[in-house]
């Protein structure tokens, strides 16, 4: 039997982000890689795709870990928890991440939501160099939204350490179905 499937690039950008240093969690997206997602558009078993990479530096003295989510407007709708601790002394080191989010469940107030895993890989992880996202249950239902609105996609980090920081530079939002 027959797939019938398609992939459609919803932003596809080499812009940088700003870089992200510290310890708050904040956008690593340019403002032309957020996509506003429109509002009754996501279906059940619906999916999202997101490949990003860029550069990343720890610190020698005190490295910390990475965290990534996913967020429709201002909801975690996905959270990848925190990498194992970054190796020492690592300036300006590239890292790829691909996180894919499925539609779980549809509808108003917060009884939608997604599912979602990914991994992320540079030489600042610790052998083997990525680590998996989430570390525990994949595909758990992330915090419910409102799929009967419009909303923004971004992508978060968080830094565990104050010195080290993490900058995108190539960013693909694809949506497969």
């Amino acid at each position: 039997m027959a797939n019938f499937s398609w992939y459609q690039p919803l932003v596809v950008s080499s812009t940088a982000g700003s870089a992200v240093t510290g310890t708050s969690a904040a956008s690593i997206l340019a403002g032309v890689q957020k996509y506003t997602y429109p509002a009754n558009q996501l279906v059940l078993n619906s999916k999202l795709r997101i490949k990003m990479g860029g550069k990343i530096t720890s610190a020698g003295a005190s490295p910390g870990t990475l965290t990534l989510d996913v967020r429709f407007g201002s909801v975690i709708v996905f959270n990848g928890g925190a990498s194992a601790t970054l190796s020492t002394s690592q300036v300006n080191v590239t890292w790829n991440a691909e996180i894919e989010l499925i539609c779980l469940t549809t509808g108003s107030g917060t009884s939608a939501t997604m599912g979602g895993r990914g991994q992320c890989d540079s030489v600042v992880f610790p052998s083997p160099g990525h680590y998996y996202m989430p570390a525990t249950s994949p595909m758990a239902a992330g915090t419910g939204f409102d799929s009967t609105s419009s909303f923004v996609i971004d992508v978060f980090a968080t830094l565990g350490s104050a010195s080290d920081t993490i900058t995108l530079s190539d960013y693909e939002l694809i949506s497969v179905n």
